[in-house]
């Protein structure tokens, strides 16, 4: 079951599902919309939008939640523990990117990370990248705790604003990510 469904079948999971992507679609493109926008892209009325997610927040709590979970599923298909260290982190920097400037809005918008219980779950299910990143720096100068973790969510945000704001096409910020990554921090 994806979070999506939140324990719902039939046409009230099907409508859940419809409002948070169109949440996802429309917030990608205006950080600053508003509910009436996510309910006409739906395909829904207001009134429904709200039966489902009461706040503002209520929706945006479950746009981060459902893009966590794309994002934990991507980093197991990517399998990062497998194969060589540069190959590995490749696939999951391609994997991560391919899931959009959402990523961007979720792990920086100040209502999702206001709520400590979101924000904490939020810093979950990386534990495989943290590990090759672990092994990949092993034989580096010591860091602070978490550092290679820290720079590689911080290049995957560059990642997304590089391809949202100035066009740069994908294989150009996938080589930008792994060349600041092998350069930077494990070569």
């Amino acid at each position: 079951m994806s979070v999506l469904d939140v324990g719902e079948s039939g046409a009230r999971a099907r409508t859940r599902r419809a409002i948070i992507e169109a949440a996802i679609s429309v917030i990608t493109d205006n950080p600053a919309a508003t509910l009436s926008d996510i309910a006409e892209v739906a395909g829904v009325g207001r009134s429904t939008l709200h039966r489902h997610f009461p706040e503002r927040s209520d929706l945006l709590r479950a746009v981060a939640l459902h893009v966590h979970a794309a994002s934990n599923a991507a980093i197991e298909a990517a399998d990062p523990t497998s194969g060589p260290i540069h190959a590995a982190l490749r696939r999951v920097v391609e994997c991560q990117l391919d899931l959009g400037p959402i990523v961007l809005y979720v792990y920086t918008e100040p209502t999702i990370l206001a709520d400590p219980e979101l924000a904490a779950h939020l810093d979950t299910g990386d534990e495989a990248i943290a590990e090759i990143l672990a092994r990949a720096s092993a034989d580096k100068p010591e860091y602070p705790p978490g550092w290679s973790r820290r720079v590689f969510w911080s290049l995957l945000l560059s990642g997304y604003e590089a391809m949202k704001q100035d066009h740069t096409p994908r294989h150009q910020v996938v080589d930008a990510i792994m060349n600041s990554l092998t350069e930077g921090t494990i070569t």
